[in-house]
């Protein structure tokens, strides 16, 4: 018992750590996002004080992870940076940048709909002269970044049927070796269906302790993993915004399911071993 219970302990850790990952960056939307940027760049000659309040304003929308504004000075100094040796385009003392403001997405909200909700407030604004969204490659960008979703959704499936398998393999064990028992109560009157019943919510019971506990450890594992790996961080993200709202009820939801499947696994054990009328 203890190292079948150590064995689903495992399992489960791993399915509670796949799924907190994605749950937390959205598969590869948040590295996606860290990435993209939507800039708006003004007109020459739109003082710094109107281009912050413009960066002030897209960053209140809902899709909006931030929003800087980057003056001129600061966007000739970009401009050397990626062209060194450039410098001789600045005429005496003119700069021939205008300064732009600079928006990042929510991974949530890193799709079509999150871009042209940006768009179209930006477009109304008369100090905007052109919006950089990347053109015709950012759809191909999305199309890939929806591949990739479902691939990583079916590497969870993959790990939750494989969880399935060795809970169905282990309870049918545990059934056989019941065998003895089960026949003593049942030549004694017991219904089998109750045996059944009792033994199916004692794995409920147990399942929704090891999957709490398995589920809590993954999320100290993501914590930690977080503060001490930058790449982490960038992929999946810090662990604490999964104590959010909007993440409490997939973890319960997962939590549920998890111990339910633990109590399933139980009876369709059972039933392998004991077929009804046996």
């Amino acid at each position: 018992m203890r190292r079948e219970t150590a064995g689903r302990f495992l399992l489960c850790f791993l399915a509670a750590l796949y799924f907190l990952a994605m749950l937390l960056s959205g598969g590869v939307n948040r590295f996606l996002s860290g990435q993209y940027t939507i800039s708006a760049i003004l007109h020459v000659g739109v003082p710094d004080d109107e281009g912050a309040g413009i960066a002030g304003k897209v960053a209140a929308l809902p899709p909006v992870r931030e929003a800087q504004y980057r003056d001129p000075e600061q966007a000739w100094a970009e401009f050397l940076a990626a062209y060194p040796g450039l410098g001789s385009l600045r005429g005496e003392g003119e700069n021939p940048l205008p300064g732009y403001v600079e928006v990042r997405l929510r991974p949530g909200w890193m799709s079509d709909e999150g871009i042209a909700a940006v768009r179209s407030a930006l477009e109304p604004v008369s100090q905007v002269e052109k919006i950089l969204t990347g053109g015709d490659a950012m759809q191909s960008l999305l199309r890939m970044k929806r591949w990739a979703n479902a691939l990583l959704w079916s590497g969870f499936a993959l790990v939750c049927a494989v969880f399935l398998a060795f809970l169905v393999m282990q309870e049918k064990a545990r059934a056989t070796r019941l065998l003895p028992e089960v026949s003593f109560l049942a030549g004694r009157g017991v219904p089998e269906g109750r045996i059944a019943s009792m033994r199916t919510a004692g794995a409920v019971v147990a399942g929704s302790f090891v999957a709490l506990l398995a589920t809590g450890l993954a999320y100290a594992a993501l914590l930690l993993a977080a503060r001490h790996l930058p790449l982490v961080r960038v992929t999946v993200g810090s662990a604490e915004e999964l104590l959010g709202t909007g993440s409490l009820l997939p973890a319960c939801l997962f939590l549920l399911c998890a111990a339910m499947l633990q109590g399933l696994a139980s009876l369709a054990g059972w039933r392998a071993t004991f077929p009804k009328g046996r």
